[in-house]
């Protein structure tokens, strides 16, 4: 039964035995399987997340980093069923009070109304579509001017854009749960990054003829003026500091979610469970 359907349901005054015998059975009702019973719990994904950017951006795990960062995506979606519950359950026991409830206060009805603004969820989903392709943008970049590391790139691309290997059904949760829009665009971000490799290997090349060496300096990547071309075309602005500061902003919104649907949910209105 679907959350607007028990909603309908629950807002009845009188009910039909087939429909409080649904009720019971709500009550009854376990979390399923694969949601928050096999996920770590958000403070160790907060964790690991945390020692993979700090002092500096480990790029030897960006791929973890990313599949951390869909578990905590996953968290959040979870306690955004527990607050759409919470509601639920708090409009049935308002018209059918129990001396074994306590329904919410009407601040705390309203916070947790607040945590549920579609705009707010939109918004929070959009960071954490950005920072994925932001930070595997930044990652091929990456790659791409350092030589002792180039030789990965290929692996990586493997791992982000499975569909351009042609391999489907990606076992990294950062390739699952998309939307088929978000699907789009990360597509799009892979298209981004193999025609900036082509337009860099052709820019390479050019300076290697030009210079009559067999590889370009480091200093080449950062002075010049070619090549910064090929990178704000291809990421803009954006440094590393950027993406650190984008992740943090979206796991402090994720921890106050829970932290706030956790004390407002203490000794109150039951979630299935």
């Amino acid at each position: 039964m679907g959350l607007e359907e028990m909603e309908m349901l629950l807002r009845k005054v009188d009910h039909t035995e087939e429909e409080h015998a649904k009720i019971l059975d709500l009550i009854d009702l376990r979390v399923p399987r694969g949601s928050a019973d096999d996920e770590p719990p958000l403070g160790s994904l907060l964790y690991a997340v945390q020692g993979i950017l700090y002092p500096a951006l480990s790029f030897d795990h960006v791929p973890d980093l990313l599949d951390i960062l869909s578990q905590v995506e996953r968290a959040r979606e979870f306690f955004q069923v527990q607050a759409k519950w919470t509601l639920i359950w708090q409009r049935f026991y308002e018209t059918r009070p129990s001396p074994k409830v306590r329904v919410l206060g009407k601040s705390d009805k309203d916070a947790v109304k607040k945590l549920l603004k579609p705009e707010r969820l939109d918004a929070t989903r959009r960071i954490f579509i950005c920072i994925l392709e932001q930070t595997i943008r930044m990652h091929v970049l990456y790659l791409w001017t350092h030589a002792e590391d180039s030789y990965q790139i290929h692996h990586y691309l493997r791992i982000y854009f499975p569909w351009a290997h042609g391999k489907h059904g990606s076992q990294r949760l950062c390739n699952t749960s998309l939307t088929l829009e978000e699907q789009a665009r990360l597509a799009e971000a892979g298209m981004s990054c193999f025609r900036f490799m082509r337009d860099a290997k052709l820019w390479e090349e050019r300076r290697l003829r030009d210079l009559g060496v067999p590889i370009l300096p480091s200093s080449y990547y950062d002075d010049d003026p070619g090549f910064k071309t090929l990178r704000f075309e291809f990421i803009g602005d954006l440094e590393i500091t950027d993406i650190v500061g984008s992740i943090s902003v979206y796991l402090k919104k994720v921890q106050t979610m829970a932290e706030r649907l956790g004390g407002l949910l203490a000794n109150h209105v039951p979630r299935p469970s």
